[in-house]
């Protein structure tokens, strides 16, 4: 394997030039001198201490690897398989269905990891290629399927978007591998973005494309020392290039062709940012903290190095990237650190009073608040942890001491603050009179029929069925007996039928969060005397046996107001 050549700038590549595109300008220029550890809360440095020190320890991406080897023993998943080999197979047309499968497979997996836990995904994913093993017999296959084995995954945009890309790669490529290897291709395909194409590409190809998705731009935030919101646009563009250097580096593009390294590389960053270098950071278990700038910033700190004063750069070379560390930040990271993380929300942190130091600095939250004082313990060899020791030049290692249990905690708090967290946005509310519509009244409710409507092919929740709904009007307060008077009339419009004659009962109300959307969804029940016949037209509706009701593709929201109905 060949690990990291030494590039003179980020953006350096490889490949043939062209004279139709003009060089790409360079994110970070390689340093002439190493740079040193920015000290908090200012945080001055060039735009040069952001180059990747990954680059330049090559040992360090050696190490990523061998874990991630290990990893994959341990975290074993249904769509982590060995890299095909074309060297290793025999037969282009047996070869070529076995990789479009491999590639199929991450793609699919890909999809359905978006958003969503792999504990959760790992029995869909098994049924799905259960179900639909190959590319073809998922093109094949009717819509009204696909949302069902979908059901109850969430993001049902997801199912419809990997069905028509299904159709499009059968219908515009014939051969034994139908599924195209580079990212542009891929991007081409309904549903697959830069993300999912680089994931394909390089784990299922070989191909030295990169990836980058929230995991991975946490791990190159702190990796780089970079204080910025890993979501917007310039911030990303940035990242993306640097995942570029280095999944080229590493897989020593162009001199070696296509490998496993590629999609190993990918697949360690995006399991170390699911697994260690998560919102609250497991920095002492992570293989790569020797090149990471924010451990090293948090290190300083924690280790109480006063002699360790802050090089103010040039203007001209000055970061105008990161944004201002706050020291508020600082005091809240406990609380908030886990906000995004799949763990139990955070313990308080118990507040208690100490003596501090005059001076209002993040190094004192450390030594005061974070770090009580240690008992004097006997020095440790330097080699007693190599990984401890960051540096742009392995054969220079500076000897620092293991740091005790306090003060990792400290280094992990302050790792916590990267990439910047942004204030939320405040999600839009909204309310609706849910319609449970049932037939004939005389029977018993497990003898009735339930009317459903389908939702439009495009937009929230799109294809799905549900409970007729009306959208309350936001300016107008409503009460429950204007609710069920709501409810009334927009039945009565529906012409099915005459009501029982009894008035609308409200069971309850359901709150249900989408991403854009908080719904309150109040369910009303009203019975018919007959199931009349339902209009044509726009959008389609159905009347459903309620021992069928359980195989319909209701999307979660609705299988709730099902669940509210049943236990009445």
């Amino acid at each position: 394997m060949r690990v990291m050549s030494k590039s003179k700038n980020l953006t350096t590549r490889a490949k043939p030039k062209t004279k139709s595109k003009p060089a790409t300008p360079p994110a970070f220029t390689k340093p002439a001198l190493p740079q040193p550890t920015a000290v908090p809360p200012s945080r001055a440095h060039a735009s040069a201490y952001h180059y990747p020190l990954l680059i330049e320890d090559g040992v360090v991406g050696k190490e990523l690897l061998r874990w991630f080897e290990g990893i994959e023993e341990v975290r074993n998943m249904p769509w982590r398989k060995k890299w095909l080999d074309p060297a290793e197979c025999e037969g282009g047309e047996e070869f070529g269905s076995l990789l479009e499968r491999r590639a199929y497979e991450v793609w699919v997996s890909e999809v359905m990891l978006q958003q969503t836990r792999v504990s959760t995904v790992i029995p869909y994913f098994n049924t799905w290629i259960s179900k639909w093993p190959t590319v073809d017999a998922l093109a094949e296959a009717s819509h009204d399927d696909v949302l069902s084995v979908w059901k109850g995954l969430g993001y049902y945009s997801r199912a419809t978007r990997l069905h028509d890309g299904a159709k499009v790669v059968v219908s515009a490529k014939d051969g034994p591998c139908k599924i195209p290897s580079g990212v542009d291709a891929l991007q081409k395909i309904p549903g697959i973005g830069r993300y999912t194409a680089g994931a394909v590409s390089s784990i299922a190809f070989g191909e030295a494309e990169p990836v980058l998705d929230g995991n991975v731009a946490r791990v190159l935030s702190r990796q780089l020392g970079l204080y910025v919101d890993a979501k917007d646009k310039k911030s990303t563009d940035v990242l993306w290039e640097v995942a570029d250097v280095l999944v080229k580096s590493v897989a020593g593009y162009p001199d070696e062709g296509r490998s496993s390294i590629p999609g190993q590389w990918n697949q360690a960053l995006m399991e170390l940012g699911s697994t260690i270098c998560t919102p609250r950071p497991k920095c002492d278990e992570c293989p790569i903290r020797r090149t990471c700038r924010v451990y090293a910033e948090g290190e300083t700190l924690s280790l109480k190095k006063a002699a360790v004063t802050t090089v103010v750069p040039d203007i001209e070379d000055a970061c105008t990237l990161c944004l201002q560390l706050d020291t508020e930040d600082l005091a809240t990271a406990p609380e908030d650190a886990g906000d995004d993380e799949d763990d139990a929300p955070p313990k308080p942190v118990k507040r208690r009073k100490v003596e501090t130091k005059p001076a209002n600095t993040i190094s004192n939250y450390f030594s005061s608040r974070m770090t009580p004082k240690p008992k004097p313990e006997p020095a440790t060899p330097a080699s007693s942890d190599a990984s401890l020791q960051p540096t742009t030049d392995p054969s220079t290692k500076r000897k620092i001491p293991t740091p005790t249990p306090a003060q990792t905690k400290a280094i992990a708090t302050y790792c916590s603050l990267f990439p910047k967290k942004m204030p939320k946005k405040a999600v839009p509310e909204e309310d609706a009179v849910v319609c449970v519509i049932s037939a004939p009244a005389t029977r018993s409710l497990d003898k009735r029929r339930w009317l459903i409507e389908q939702r439009p092919a495009k937009g929230l929740l799109a294809s799905l069925w549900q409970f007729p709904q009306q959208t309350l009007p936001p300016a107008i307060k409503h009460t429950a007996a204007s609710r069920k008077a709501t409810a009334r009339a927009y039945v009565e419009s529906l012409g099915l039928g005459s009501l029982d004659g009894r008035d609308a009962r409200e069971l309850g109300s359901l709150v249900h969060v989408f991403t854009h959307l908080k719904l309150t969804m109040y369910v009303v029940h009203i019975g018919l005397e007959t199931d009349g016949e339902i209009l044509e037209g726009a959008p389609a509706r159905k009347w459903v046996a309620t021992e069928d009701m359980g195989g319909e593709t209701l999307s979660t929201g609705m299988r709730r107001c099902w669940e509210l109905v049943a236990a009445t």
